[in-house]
């Protein structure tokens, strides 16, 4: 890619260019690529990653074997396609992972506990 006129020319793909473009890179999957294209090129892709798959499973909301490109396209398909909000929402699970729904989660502090169908099992 930087082969190919450096950071300015790649710049200029259009997002979907982008993101392909870097997933024929080796060694870069579909969230590494889609961080690069949300974090780096201030592009609306939404990042898939294990806290979202953990939250959105307990939560009953995915099945928890859906592919990539199925949860990718169904967060972009709910929301406005702005790279503030994918960056805040994206934030907010990764924070929400981390602290409350971890492997071993934290039910008795989780503002979703209401709403989670995995509430039963802690």
């Amino acid at each position: 890619m930087l082969a190919n006129g450096g950071e300015s020319a790649i710049e200029q793909y259009a997002t979907g260019d982008l993101r392909q473009a870097l997933l024929e890179v080796h060694g870069i999957g579909p969230e590494t690529a889609d961080d690069m294209v949300l974090y780096a090129f201030n592009r609306p892709v939404f990042v898939i990653d294990a806290y979202t798959r953990r939250i959105f499973f307990r939560l009953g909301l995915i099945t928890g074997d859906e592919g990539y490109e199925t949860l990718r396209a169904m967060f972009e398909s709910k929301l406005e396609a702005d790279v503030d909000l994918y960056n805040e929402f994206h934030a907010l699970i990764v924070m929400h992972g981390k602290d409350i729904c971890r492997v071993k989660p934290a039910c008795d502090q989780c503002s979703l506990a209401n709403q989670c169908r995995y509430m039963s099992e802690c």
